[in-house]
């Protein structure tokens, strides 16, 4: 992977880590590095084995999944803050962190 993808890679990361914080506020930061650490292998070798466009094709399915994930599931199927996760007791029941 070349200097500029892995920057578009990171950036996206530390961007989507901005935004949906709430999402992640119940994770330990270990488990936070290590889904990163993982993520970014999976990438590398995406892009080393396969190239260019399906690194960017992979980060393309991986935005609209997480759209559909935020934007729809949580938002408009179970009344969940698309951003801020809240109301956070709501949230942590549907991912069965809570009872």
């Amino acid at each position: 992977m070349n200097y500029w993808d892995a920057v578009v890679f990171v950036s996206g990361w530390l961007i989507g880590l901005r935004v949906f914080r709430g999402y992640d506020a119940h994770i330990s930061l270990g488990r936070r590095l290590t889904k990163f650490v993982l993520l970014a292998a999976v990438f590398a070798a995406v892009h080393q084995f396969a190239g260019r466009p399906w690194f960017y094709g992979l980060l393309v399915v991986m935005a609209a999944g997480m759209a559909l994930l935020h934007g729809y599931w949580f938002h408009y199927r179970h009344g969940i803050h698309w951003r801020t996760a809240e109301p956070r007791e709501k949230y942590l029941r549907l991912i069965g962190k809570l009872r």
